[in-house]
């Protein structure tokens, strides 16, 4: 959720009883990964498939509003081509159209290269000044992740900036503002309209997910376990943001129902963080804890959230290819059905979690 990540987070000011959390689903197979047929007399008396759990995989990318370079877009292309089997949910950001001087033809070509068949287009925001001032709204310039201010006359502001502003810093009314221009940009520029939403640095608080709620999106993508961000943010503000934010998450954090001003929203904790925070080898520790988790109980579906950047996907997509190989090596080598899902194949049997008021 945040392109150059060490600059993509917000503060959230928000307590939020997030319980341990349950899961349910829906699913379909999956080419190229363990065998998972419909058929259960093809299988024989195969466990797996008489008990129809599955072990669903989440990749995520999100579109930071910052730039589109050809090495970053390259690298998502060869992505789908050494991994067709997987689906990926892109959480699309309107701030590129809003750049001073942006072509939207171009803009919207660039995008449409890394997008396949079967992926999912959703929804992604940052604080970018255009973006908002586009939405009708008055720009704030501080505080950001970092607990510093922008100066909105400056140099730094002269094509655009905000990327580190949290958007929880407006109310929820203004907010819808920018939801709904967001939502109306990507689908004028023919992208659909999201049902999917990541907040720029997770900072999805309660007013944020008011506001995306009474927009009419569905699934919510923004609790993240912090232990993955320790390492390069532990000494920022907006670690402490997150940790308040989203306590209780961890690695086997599964889909949950939560409450908002209207309608409730699933939450799809990202338990595996994003390929800028955690290497190879902590995703595959993801994939092994949420594995254990599936194997516990076969009949429920077990969610593996893993993701990465737009602007950043050249230098951290090897190491999520990596991961990727490792999780469908081993789930082929023990017959573990294994697919990969858009947010649609997830729904949650539970009620919903009413947050407490920040």
């Amino acid at each position: 959720m945040v392109g150059r990540l060490a600059r993509s987070f917000g503060p959230l000011f928000s307590k939020v009883a997030l319980g341990v959390l349950a899961v349910g689903a829906i699913a379909a197979g999956t080419p190229g990964c363990a065998a998972e047929p419909d058929d259960d007399s093809s299988v024989g008396e195969d466990d797996y498939t008489r008990k129809k759990g599955k072990l669903q995989l989440v990749v995520t990318v999100d579109w930071e509003g910052r730039d589109l370079r050809e090495d970053n877009l390259l690298a998502m292309q060869n992505l789908h081509t050494r991994f067709p089997q997987v689906k990926i949910v892109h959480f699309l950001n309107a701030g590129y159209y809003t750049k001073q001087g942006a072509n939207r033809a171009d803009v919207t070509a660039r995008v449409n290269r890394a997008i396949q068949p079967g992926d999912e287009k959703a929804l992604h925001i940052h604080g970018w000044k255009r973006l908002f001032e586009a939405s009708g709204l008055t720009f704030r310039a501080s505080p950001t992740f970092w607990g510093t201010s922008l100066n909105a006359n400056g140099n730094e502001c002269i094509s655009d900036c905000g990327h580190e502003v949290p958007i929880s810093n407006y109310t929820s009314d203004e907010l819808r503002k920018v939801v709904k221009f967001s939502l109306d940009t990507l689908e004028t520029n023919g992208f659909g309209r999201a049902k999917s939403f990541r907040c720029g640095g997770w900072m999805a608080k309660p007013n944020v997910r008011d506001a995306i709620a009474a927009e009419g999106l569905t699934y919510e993508h923004s609790a993240v376990p912090v232990s993955f961000l320790k390492e390069k943010l532990g000494t920022t503000p907006v670690y402490g943001w997150l940790s308040e934010l989203w306590q209780g998450m961890t690695n086997v954090s599964q889909p949950y129902t939560i409450t908002t001003a209207s309608t409730p929203l699933i939450e799809v904790p990202d338990n595996g963080a994003l390929a800028d925070y955690a290497n190879a080898d902590q995703m595959v520790e993801t994939f092994h804890a949420n594995k254990a988790a599936f194997l516990r109980d076969r009949k429920k579906n077990v969610v593996v959230s893993v993701g990465f950047h737009e602007e950043t996907a050249a230098s951290y997509l090897p190491q999520l290819e990596s991961a990727l190989q490792r999780m469908y090596d081993e789930a082929k080598a023990e017959n573990i059905p294994f697919e990969s899902v858009t947010s649609e194949a997830l729904t949650v049997p539970v009620a919903p979690v009413t947050p407490p008021s920040p």
